[in-house]
């Protein structure tokens, strides 16, 4: 088994002189949920408060800095808010924010090694170091949601009228005003529209609702267009 690792604003904290003495938890979020008490009635109900919404939830890193002489450095690396990917699953990052004071204490007498914890405040969901586009060109052309919840995507839409529909996971938009070959973003997480530049913002001309990917297989119909290339924007517990 190689040495145990996190990455943290694009570093390898190995890079930085500091280890991590064991294997950081793989946690599965905690659900949000409501428990009402009735009155008269033994134990209680439990309400969601949303289909598929989570707690973020506390990462404790315990780590070896090697030299006490750059500690400052170290310190001035762990901090603000970025996001942290560990070797246990190093094809996935997750939104964090360092918390806490960060103490490090002389592991050894003898060695010049230090020792305290770091601790991450992660949000539930994590994606995809890197995510390959998907692209289709068909009406009902099915896109994979490998993710374990409904995905929002970033559409880019290549119009090839003066309306651009996309449908997908039961959702509907309509873009009107398009011109031919010219392309367009939708996207379904900020529920905006606007041209491939960004400079312009085109929601005012759309209506319907926002296309979303359930996990598993996903129908993309619609018309108006000749080309969709689709960033998934997978999301995993």
């Amino acid at each position: 088994m190689g040495q145990s690792y996190f990455i943290w604003k694009n570093k390898d904290c190995r890079s930085m002189g500091v280890w991590l003495q064991g294997p950081v938890s793989i946690v599965r979020p905690e659900e949000r949920v409501n428990h009402v008490e009735i009155p008269g009635r033994s134990g209680d109900m439990t309400e969601t408060e949303g289909a598929e919404v989570y707690n973020s939830y506390i990462q404790t890193a315990t780590i070896l800095v090697k030299g006490g002489f750059h500690v400052r450095e170290v310190y001035n690396w762990l901090k603000g808010s970025d996001f942290v990917t560990f070797s246990g699953e190093r094809d996935r990052k997750q939104a964090a924010r360092i918390i806490g004071a960060i103490t490090l204490n002389k592991h050894s007498y003898n060695l010049d090694w230090w020792t305290g914890e770091v601790q991450f405040y992660c949000q539930p969901l994590k994606q995809l170091l890197k995510e390959v586009p998907v692209e289709i060109t068909t009406s009902g052309d099915t896109v994979a949601n490998s993710g374990d919840v409904t995905a929002s995507p970033r559409i880019t839409a290549t119009a090839s009228g003066t309306s651009v529909v996309i449908a997908a996971g039961g959702n509907t938009l309509t873009l009107t005003g398009t011109v031919s070959g010219t392309k367009y973003i939708i996207d379904s997480e900020t529920m905006e529209v606007t041209s491939y530049d960004g400079t312009t913002i085109l929601t005012k001309n759309s209506s319907g609702s926002f296309p979303i990917l359930l996990p598993g297989s996903n129908a993309v119909t619609g018309s108006g267009w000749s080309k969709l290339e689709i960033n998934r924007r997978e999301r995993f517990l």
